[in-house]
């Protein structure tokens, strides 16, 4: 009976899938507090390439974001989930930046994602620092609105979650 028991609950959890979540993501809306929201307060134009490395089983990703007075910054990490799906949401993943050995890895959890047009992504165990992901840099109030529903079912006060900015100079690739 526990063999079966068992066969059911992977059925109905689904296991997190990270070719499909290689792409380009665009950052919506977040709240950033703590220790990895310094420094962010003031970025638009916010995304991250994600590619799986099948050899390494680990996904890397390199964001980057527009700051008011018109720099660009930007980091490459290292995202890696367990096989198994344990504690909250899809995955429980550790995002790690070997270009920063002296940042200390950060939690990245994957909370809910359809792969082709959202993602909600926590980066602390305490509230303090989430995001809603688009595949598109502007999806709409609606789209960020439902999200935000969501998230309120995952504890988050939703009043903290405010929109990323977006401007005309969205595309950062030549840079």
């Amino acid at each position: 009976m526990d063999a079966v028991l068992a066969t059911l609950m992977n059925v109905s959890q689904p296991t997190f899938d990270p070719f499909k979540y290689s792409g380009a993501w665009y950052e919506v809306a977040s709240h950033k507090a703590g220790f990895y929201g310094l420094g962010q307060y003031d970025c638009m134009d916010t995304r991250g390439i994600y590619e799986y490395n099948p050899d390494r089983d680990e996904v890397d990703v390199a964001t980057q974001c527009r700051h008011l007075d018109g720099r660009i910054s930007g980091i490459k990490g290292v995202v890696k989930c367990p096989l198994s799906k344990t504690g909250r949401g899809l995955a429980d993943c550790t995002l790690r930046f070997p270009t920063a050995p002296y940042v200390p890895p950060a939690t990245y959890r994957v909370l809910e994602t359809d792969y082709s047009s959202y993602a909600l992504v926590e980066g602390s165990g305490d509230h303090s620092f989430v995001q809603i992901y688009s595949r598109y840099p502007r999806p709409g109030m609606r789209f960020i609105e439902e999200k935000k529903r969501l998230l309120r079912n995952w504890g988050y006060d939703t009043d903290l979650i405010h929109m990323t900015p977006v401007t005309l100079e969205s595309d950062m690739s030549s840079t």
